[in-house]
């Protein structure tokens, strides 16, 4: 906590984790002698707790520090010689963080190495003695290797793979990332969407700990559409925090596209459904943009956080992994926007016949996330198999989808995800349209069959305008009049086909 103290950089104490250590520290009730070695104890844990009461802005005077310790070790001058010269040793930023690192590390080793041998030992012991309670042995070892999964996991060490990494906590981050932009020119754990078609197909939105998978051709708005939804999260819910000291985060992480891709994107859906007006970068001061998009996301007090990964250097674990090290940073993560999971190699997953191990990357990160309620939103692209429908001359397209496993590399992927999204953008008279149709969605009340599919139409620069705050801009064809207007089957169509 002193190296701490002088560290320029540090944002946060381990006071928590100090707490824990002292905690585990017994000392004996009765001295039937005198006994040096528990005063010391006392003596040092007294002070480590007044250190802990301490704010993280306090500066401590070393010769008031080390005359306290020298009062604590009393007669053992190697405890206090030990004490004295990690006080009194000057060390360069770089020497200082790296020890810092390692203290924690070493300290959190050990209590990691703790709770690995207590969910071994409560399993152990489950199996060899009440081996009558296990109903399902199968799911009682995924259950127990889903405990033990993040261990697995090293939440320390520095990242390569990761290219940017930009917190819209921090104003100078976003500005950085539109400065670039310039420069190349209850119902209350239920997170809605932006879309009354979207939340109504979704039974009222999405669920934490669901892994939701969005199906869909090459360049047919994957991106667009995961990304709209990522912002409307964040827009239009309010955090349900499950532990109130922690800061709730949705994590977006690209392993395709820039962040300033993605934040020119994001300014412009922000703008154009604030005003009703097509907006554009230019002329917007880099301050003013980042300022705006930092607001609005987070008007109900969200953190969002954008990464942008080399996809080629990270596995599933790296993935956990940076999860771990964001909780150990005091948030809890909502929701986890990858963009796309296909993109990363499969290492570490079960290999056999073609498809095994993308369903088993899947499954992973799935039984990951469900365990800590966070909510999985990716795109995949179909397979050929799909494209041939629309050499067909297939309408309504996405309808063709639900059940048929059209996934690129792997037929399998909706037995272990908990929901289906596929979309595909359609042209009628020069206007497009994005269909939407809901495939499977595991363990909720069944959707009537008509509000498995609606249609939005493209009406911005950035996409799709928001209608959660105003009229239902959904449709149920494409080329037809919006929801409830009395024109929602174009002329052409055949109408007894639509009122099967």
């Amino acid at each position: 906590m002193y190296r701490e103290s002088i560290n320029s950089s540090t944002t946060e104490n381990s006071a928590e984790l100090v707490r824990t250590v002292l905690e585990e520290i017994q000392l004996s009730d009765v001295n039937l002698t005198v006994n040096h070695e528990r005063d010391i104890l006392v003596g040092l844990k007294q002070t480590a707790l007044e250190m802990c009461g301490n704010p993280q802005d306090h500066i401590y005077e070393p010769t008031e520090l080390l005359q306290r310790l020298k009062l604590n070790t009393s007669s053992d001058e190697k405890l206090y010689e030990s004490f004295a010269e990690g006080v009194e040793t000057e060390l360069s930023d770089a020497s200082l963080k790296r020890t810092i690192i390692n203290i924690r590390k070493s300290i959190n080793n050990h209590f990691r190495e703790q709770k690995i041998n207590e969910i071994l030992s409560k399993a152990s012991m489950k199996f060899k003695y009440q081996r009558d309670k296990i109903k399902n042995v199968n799911q009682f070892v995924a259950e127990t290797v889903a405990l033990l999964e993040p261990f697995q996991l090293d939440a320390s060490s520095i990242d390569p793979a990761i290219i940017s990494d930009v917190d819209t906590g921090n104003l100078k981050d976003v500005t950085t990332v539109f400065t670039s932009i310039k420069e190349t020119a209850d119902g209350t754990s239920i997170l809605k969407t932006g879309w009354q078609g979207i939340n109504r197909m979704l039974n009222g939105g999405f669920r934490r700990g669901e892994e939701w998978v969005i199906g869909a051709l090459q360049h047919q708005y994957k991106t667009g559409f995961s990304l709209s939804l990522f912002k409307q999260l964040a827009l239009y819910n309010v955090p349900k925090m499950t532990d109130i000291t922690k800061k709730p985060l949705l994590l977006r992480i690209s392993f395709e596209d820039s962040i300033k891709l993605n934040f020119q994107f994001l300014y412009q859906s922000l703008k154009e459904n604030e005003t009703g007006e097509k907006a554009s970068v230019h002329g917007i001061s880099d301050d003013e943009m980042a300022e705006y998009v930092q607001r609005k996301l987070a008007v109900n007090g969200y953190h969002t956080r954008f990464m942008h990964v080399n996809p080629s250097l990270w596995t599933y674990k790296d993935i956990c992994n940076y999860i771990l090290k964001l909780e150990a940073d005091g948030y809890e993560i909502h929701v986890c926007a990858l963009d796309y999971l296909l993109k990363i190699p499969t290492v570490g997953c079960d290999q056999g016949p073609m498809g095994t191990d993308i369903r088993n990357l899947y499954e992973r990160i799935r039984n990951f996330m469900s365990a800590k309620e966070i909510l999985v939103i990716t795109p995949h692209q179909l397979s050929p198999d799909a494209k041939r429908l629309i050499r067909e001359g297939k309408t309504e397209f996405v309808k063709d989808l639900v059940g048929k496993g059209y996934y690129d590399g792997c037929t399998k992927i909706d037995q272990v995800v908990d929901g289906e999204l596929f979309i595909h953008i359609e042209e009628v008279n020069g206007e497009y349209y994005l269909t939407v149709q809901r495939g499977k969605h595991r363990g909720i009340d069944q959707t009537p069959a008509k509000d498995r599919y609606c249609v939005l139409k493209f009406n911005g620069e950035s996409g799709i305008m928001d209608d959660i705050n105003g009229k239902d801009s959904s449709r149920k064809k494409s080329g037809g009049g919006t929801v409830g207007s009395g024109e929602e089957t174009p002329f052409w169509s055949n109408s007894d086909a639509d009122n099967i």
